[in-house]
């Protein structure tokens, strides 16, 4: 087995390589480094932009095995330059498709499921609400047929590794800091529903899945909960205080997803999963201790940073 991690020095593939060099997988990373201005995680390092198939056309041959995390993630940014985001999100999934006969694990997202009341399983009916779901789910039928693994992500919270960026646009993680920063926390409504699951846990799951004989689809989520009372968590652990806001908040995702074929797949074990306290107290800390000076810079928010790359033409 030699594994490619397409995406690595990023957020999840931070927790990803810290599983590999436990279990003493060989690997490389590639990646091109849109969040990072270096990566100094002491592994084997390929630079390269996954659109760039000359250069992977070269490489590929090399690797038994993919993960491919590369993305444009979170509505917000995949709406700034739609032409990026189809190109990273969709078309260059399609050309791995095509071009690779080995071994996939391919990250999609509980967001195609869009808004559902109902308990969502992997064969109900897909609802995206956005331009990065609609190029996840579109992704995922080039992968149909191939031996991939495609996890559908529930929100990914908690700190990664000690290389990857830190992300604050996530719900969990931007909340706990809001809380710390501000002593209160705001809660939009609250009623809305969504899937969690701390970023260690992704990094095992895809790794313990890395070479077993099963294929399609699974939901990846440790829990799912109402935004009101994860706001609830996060003050009892930060001591803030809530502040209920009617206004209805702008993103109208709202879905909780079921477990069921990951769990009687043992695509994962539920015993070992890190629950929301865990990753709240874990950003908590890491703010109060001042290991991070200012969590409000725009590398630790995905549209924030992607604007500023076009802004300064940075980025193609």
């Amino acid at each position: 087995m030699k594994v490619l991690v397409v995406g690595g020095a990023g957020y999840i593939g931070g927790a990803v390589t810290d599983v590999l060099i436990r279990e003493n997988v060989p690997f490389t990373v590639y990646d091109r480094l849109l969040y990072e201005h270096q990566y100094l995680k002491p592994v084997d390092f390929i630079f390269g932009d996954i659109r760039d198939v000359e250069k992977l056309k070269k490489i590929l041959p090399k690797y038994t095995h993919v993960i491919w995390l590369a993305a444009i993630v979170g509505d917000p940014a995949c709406k700034i330059k739609p032409d990026l985001t189809t190109s990273t999100n969709q078309e260059a999934v399609k050309w791995l498709s095509e071009s690779f006969n080995g071994r996939i694990i391919f990250l999609s997202t509980c967001s195609v499921y869009g808004q559902n009341n109902n308990l969502i399983y992997e064969n109900s009916k897909p609802n995206p609400l956005s331009l990065y779901a609609e190029t996840k789910l579109k992704a995922e039928t080039y992968l149909a047929n191939k031996n991939c693994l495609i996890f559908r992500l529930g929100t990914v919270f908690g700190v990664s590794d000690a290389f990857s960026r830190i992300r604050m646009d996530l719900a969990a993680n931007y909340m706990t800091a809001n809380a710390i920063k501000r002593g209160a926390l705001s809660v939009f409504g609250g009623s809305q529903w969504r899937p969690f699951i701390h970023v260690k846990d992704v990094g095992e799951a895809i790794v313990r899945n890395l070479d077993r004989d099963i294929v399609g689809i699974y939901n990846l989520a440790s829990f799912n909960t109402q935004i009101k009372d994860m706001g609830e968590t996060i003050s009892k652990i930060t001591g803030c205080k809530i502040e209920q806001v009617e206004q209805k908040f702008q993103d109208a995702r709202d879905y909780h997803v079921s477990t069921d074929k990951a769990l009687k797949d043992s695509v994962f074990d539920p015993n070992t999963t890190k629950k929301l306290e865990y990753g709240v107290k874990e950003i908590s800390d890491i703010i109060t201790s001042g290991r991070i000076k200012y969590t409000e810079n725009d590398v630790y928010f995905n549209e924030r940073h992607i604007t500023s790359l076009i802004e300064k033409n940075e980025l193609k």
